[in-house]
């Protein structure tokens, strides 16, 4: 049987009706009686929280952590570049269990994955993935302290490994889908290459026309800041947004259909892996890489991050890194 991860990048406080295209995807789940991880942010579980029925559905499922603030600077890549791993440890301890000023970036109380628990407290959050996939070794050993034991965010293997009492899942095979012929025929054929495939799916983009958080982006704030206010991005019309949910709908009657018949096991329970993951330089390499693919959008170079990798895997080999990269 082939391991299916159905998940969710649930981030989008920002859009008015981002709850009702939340509640819509639960409630077709339900129907189908499906499973799902929810990778969610400290900023949207505050929205969330105003939703009793969003709330009470979401128990149904694994629920993840995805930061407490997503794309507001700093962000995770910006506020672990420092020189000291400690440090950069520390300060994701701060900012991962405090809520996120979405406009000065500052910390404003208790929020991020505290929030998580405390509006579900029946639920133990040990999953996380990182916002653009982009992690760093001291942020994830930070998470770790807070009883983060399963991450989605790297491209390790493809089946689940351990390393340092931490899963790593395998990468996702799809993070953007809208229910397209060639998203269905791209899915299928990876299902079937990969033992354990993650399907993700970020709700915004199904109800809206641009990324809810392009706000944050330089090409939108002529800067690498916030922006000065919480702009929303226009919505898809009502016709584009119903017929993506029908999509969707359909989606999950085939998965169902393949779990019907022991073909697929849909959003198993999370399990330590047996496999240990040994790193050899170059897949160090291969990895810093990969991890900074969405930070290079925001204009980002990093100085000391490459260092942190190097001290996570235990490779004393900073000169020989820095040489290959640079």
């Amino acid at each position: 049987m082939y391991n299916f991860f159905l998940t969710f990048d649930t981030e989008d406080f920002i859009s008015e009706n981002s709850i009702q295209g939340l509640l819509k995807i639960l409630q077709l789940l339900k129907k189908h009686e499906l499973k799902a991880i929810f990778f969610i942010t400290g900023h949207m579980v505050e929205k969330i929280s105003n939703s009793p029925m969003t709330l009470d559905l979401l128990n149904e499922h694994e629920i993840g952590y995805h930061s407490s603030s997503h794309s507001v600077h700093p962000t995770i890549f910006e506020f672990t570049d420092l020189e000291s791993y400690d440090e950069a440890f520390q300060t994701s301890i701060v900012r991962e269990t405090a809520h996120i000023n979405p406009l000065t970036g500052k910390v404003e109380g208790v929020g991020g994955i505290i929030a998580l628990k405390s509006f579900f407290p029946k639920k133990q959050i040990i999953s996380f993935r990182a916002p653009g996939y982009c992690w760093t070794p001291p942020h994830l050993e930070a998470l770790k302290t807070l009883g983060i034991t399963y991450d989605f965010s790297t491209r390790f293997s493809n089946e689940p490994i351990n390393f340092k009492g931490i899963t790593f899942y395998p990468f996702t095979v799809l993070s953007s889908w809208q229910g397209g012929i060639r998203e269905q025929s791209y899915l299928q054929r990876q299902i079937i290459k990969h033992k354990n495939s993650v399907l993700t799916i970020h709700p915004s983009s199904m109800i809206n026309q641009f990324s809810w958080d392009s706000i944050y982006y330089p090409s939108f704030s002529k800067s690498e800041s916030n922006p000065v206010n919480l702009k929303q991005l226009p919505p898809r019309s009502p016709v584009e947004i119903a017929s993506i949910y029908r999509k969707f709908d359909l989606l999950l009657r085939h998965l169902k259909m393949l779990q019907r018949i022991n073909f697929l096991d849909v959003t198993p329970e999370l399990k330590k892996a047996n496999k240990t993951l040994t790193p050899t330089l170059t897949e160090v390499i291969t990895s810093y890489k990969k991890s900074l693919e969405w930070a290079e959008g925001f204009g980002f170079k990093p100085k000391f991050l490459y260092n942190h990798f190097a001290t996570f895997f235990d490779l004393r080999v900073e000169n020989k890194i820095t040489k290959t990269l640079f």
